[in-house]
């Protein structure tokens, strides 16, 4: 399952505390952080494919993040699917507007204000 769901081992189910905290090696990434604030993470909501929520640190500031756990055979797509899935994979291309200077400056019209010695 955690295959699938590459987010969830950074989740924990619920564990009874018992008041003491064993910190280790191997128990340090997988623990409650114990700051309100904590640096270079931020709040993230993880949506399941179920609806479930989990809230959890994320290194990205990121609001949601969507976990799809349909794979796709694209040999049972059909070829119109298939070329509509590929082409949402491809980087989208930034449109580049260039304005046009029309550069009608004549240095001969304003020869008469430069003060001659």
């Amino acid at each position: 399952m955690l295959t699938k769901f590459p987010l969830l081992g950074l989740v924990r189910p619920g564990i009874v505390s018992t008041g003491q905290r064993f910190l280790s090696s191997n128990t340090a990434a997988v623990v409650k952080v114990h700051r309100s604030i904590y640096a270079r993470r931020y709040p993230t909501m993880v949506v399941l494919p179920n609806g479930a929520t989990i809230n959890i640190n994320y290194h990205e500031p990121r609001r949601i993040i969507k976990v799809i756990a349909v794979e796709i055979q694209f040999g049972l797509l059909s070829e119109a699917e298939r070329k509509a899935r590929l082409d949402k994979r491809k980087p989208k291309q930034k449109i580049r507007i260039e304005d046009e200077v029309e550069d009608n400056f004549n240095a001969r019209k304003y020869l008469k204000y430069i003060k001659q010695k």
